[in-house]
């Protein structure tokens, strides 16, 4: 099962509609995740033990994970790109 990590601002509405996305394209490829949100500085302490990091917007600092940036996932630019980049991290 890959743990995935999803940050933004607030921790709401747009980590939310990018963890729907991503849930469902990997249900789509069979793949079972465990989806977490939370706020962008928040990220530090919940990064532990997750597969896979992605965010509403660029970040700066590193951690043990990869880090994916998101917002292909909202606006459909790159997605295909962006959804690949998803399934090579955790295949």
């Amino acid at each position: 099962m890959k743990k995935i990590l999803v940050a933004c601002g607030t921790g709401m509405a747009t980590s939310t509609m990018i963890s729907e996305k991503i849930k469902g394209i990997l249900e789509e490829k069979g793949i079972d995740c465990v989806i977490n949100q939370c706020i962008l500085s928040e990220i530090a302490s919940n990064a532990s033990n997750v597969d896979l990091i992605v965010t509403s917007m660029r970040v700066d600092e590193e951690y043990n994970a990869p880090v994916l940036l998101g917002t292909a996932f909202l606006t459909g630019i790159n997605e295909e790109e962006a959804t690949e980049k998803l399934l090579e991290i955790l295949s």
